[in-house]
């Protein structure tokens, strides 16, 4: 992969149309709002999807797909895991001046995902860590085994990551009887978040049920809500403005399987300030994500 990591200046770009003239903002308008995704699936085509990234301005990008202890439903060696995370980290290393690293954790092996945090985290290159699997085991954020997990990762102030859900259905049917079994939804990141009041949270994918999910961690201050991944839905970053403040939001592009216009629809429908925008497609999370990066040696201008 020949990428070099560097946002490209907008003369490079001519645009056959002016997005300002359709009611979008222009890519100086993006570039302005310093945009950092923090939900990237594009490893395997990092070359061929980047230049998008530097067409929409964005100045910063999170992999949570670095490393794992396994691959999905285990289906992938470990040495193949551990080949594809040296491949992974290689890239991570070249781009670290556009790409920050999660790696994924398996809580059913509490000691294994210690170690995988220390190598990778507080003695490698990667930032924080990201839940979900496996989801065929009934240890979710809510589990007594994620303790010692959020412990370490609190001390090395990395990013944590919560896969969540509320997945309609079951018998008798509720609102989170569909939800995998291992698979978080709000309720338990509120759990979670109650045990760790002091440790910075972040709830995915708005909760799939974005009223649902951002009552469910509201009380919790340490929690912010992810927007990515699911589709847009007009009001609903107001919604979460509203109940969770504009400081407790953060933004995702979830590429390549959403587009740039699924999810910057959500923040650009919603009527806030110029500021508040910043804050969710960028602000937060330098600011939640800037001690562990500065470890890293990378500078961060909140």
């Amino acid at each position: 992969m020949d990428y070099a990591g560097t946002i490209k200046p907008m003369s490079d770009y001519n645009f056959a149309i002016k997005p300002e003239a359709y009611g979008l903002p222009s890519r100086e308008n993006l570039v302005d709002m310093r945009i950092w995704d923090l939900h990237y699936h594009g490893l395997s085509s990092h070359a061929e999807i980047m230049p998008y990234f530097d067409r929409m301005g964005v100045e910063r990008v999170f992999s949570l797909d670095i490393a794992r202890l396994r691959g999905g439903g285990g289906t992938v060696s470990a040495a193949e895991a551990e080949k594809n995370a040296q491949e992974n980290i290689a890239l991570l290393e070249k781009e670290h001046e556009r790409m920050s690293g999660i790696i994924r954790i398996d809580p059913t092996r509490v000691e294994e995902t210690l170690e995988l945090i220390d190598r990778l985290i507080a003695n490698g290159p990667c930032v924080g860590i990201k839940t979900g699997r496996p989801l065929d085991e009934p240890v979710t954020v809510a589990h007594p085994n994620y303790d010692p997990i959020i412990r370490r990762l609190a001390e090395l102030e990395a990013i944590i990551y919560i896969h969540s859900g509320y997945m309609v259905g079951g018998e008798p049917r509720t609102y989170y009887g569909g939800t995998r079994v291992g698979e978080a939804h709000p309720g338990h990141v509120a759990e979670l978040a109650a045990r760790f009041p002091d440790v910075p949270l972040i709830c995915g994918h708005q909760g799939t049920d974005w009223e649902l999910g951002v009552r469910a961690i509201r009380p919790h201050k340490n929690v912010l809500m992810e927007f990515s991944g699911m589709d847009p839905a007009s009001g609903a970053v107001d919604f979460a403005v509203k109940e969770l403040g504009a400081d407790r939001l953060v933004w995702g592009c979830h590429a390549p399987t959403r587009s740039f216009a699924n999810e910057l629809s959500n923040v650009y429908d919603s009527d806030m300030s110029r500021s508040q925008r910043k804050m969710i497609l960028g602000g937060n999370l330098r600011r939640i994500s800037a001690s562990i990066h500065r470890r890293k040696g990378i500078p961060v201008d909140i």
